[in-house]
């Protein structure tokens, strides 16, 4: 049985368990933040899905990258907030109703974006993508939706066992997705070696400090929002953004997987760092 094809539901499992435990953490007596203050909810969705798309656009337009670099970087720009994301954004000292709601806000987003975006690439640039839209909407929902709600409903309907729920769903969804994400550098590190040279290593990079700034400029006076804007602009979906590169280049896997790796393990280290430079 190939390795990676039983990979896949691993991951998929891990993640599924860290997001209902997020959504049991949730109390909703309000509305969401977002909801109450649409001028935050305006400066989120322009930090995230109008300057770091134009961003990673003007350098794809100037840059001379290996082909396939900037299909998974335009795939990262457009892709909603990756799942355990909140609670990274939590740590950052924002409240839970504006962690959730982003991660909402940017799933429904991400939904309008993408099509957008794949008619703007192929006007620009002549690449054209055979992306199945509905495999995108069952990804979303696998990995964001469907345990989001069931995480809420546990919170809401059973308040008193929620927490201790919360924390074992959390450690085992830590746990699956670290033993899978060992597994996976073992399948797939060699392809990051790959795509290192021609300037692909510092473009990710440049692209992520950017849209870390971007996140801090328009997150407001309050700093937990600021910090928990400014990871969400970067940390984006890596299966969305996989799926609309391999739509576009599906004879350059390699060069994908490496570069989507490449993009996820500096997306996780560099806010960890932005976050002990603002304590």
């Amino acid at each position: 049985m190939d390795p990676a094809a039983v990979l896949k539901p691993v991951l998929l499992l891990g993640v599924v368990l860290m997001v209902v435990g997020i959504g049991a953490r949730v109390r909703l007596e309000d509305p969401l933040l977002l909801l109450r203050r649409p001028a935050l909810t305006l400066r989120s969705l322009l930090a995230m899905y109008v300057l770091f798309p134009s961003l990673v656009l003007l350098l794809i337009w100037l840059l001379p990258l290996r082909q396939g670099v900037g299909a998974v970087l335009l795939g990262f720009a457009v892709s909603p907030v990756l799942p355990p994301w909140a609670k990274k954004g939590s740590a950052f000292g924002a409240k839970m109703d504006y962690v959730i709601g982003l991660e909402l806000l940017s799933t429904a987003v991400s939904l309008l974006v993408v099509p957008l975006m794949i008619v703007m690439v192929e006007r620009l640039f002549g690449v054209a993508t055979d992306l199945d839209p509905r495999a995108m909407l069952l990804v979303l929902l696998a990995t964001v939706v469907l345990p989001l709600g069931l995480g809420i409903g546990i919170s809401r309907f059973f308040p008193r066992t929620a927490p201790r729920l919360a924390a074992i769903f959390d450690r085992l969804g830590s746990v699956v997705l670290l033993l899978g994400a060992v597994v996976l550098l073992g399948l797939h590190g060699p392809k990051m070696l790959t795509v290192i040279g021609e300037g692909t290593v510092l473009i990710i990079l440049l692209v992520i400090v950017l849209g870390l700034l971007f996140g801090e400029l328009l997150g407001g006076p309050d700093r937990g929002i600021r910090g928990a804007l400014a990871s969400a602009t970067v940390s984006r979906h890596p299966a969305i953004a996989l799926l609309l590169a391999s739509g576009a280049f599906p004879q350059l896997q390699p060069t994908l997987i490496g570069t989507v790796l490449l993009y996820l393990l500096a997306s996780l280290l560099l806010p960890v760092l932005l976050m002990r430079w603002l304590k």
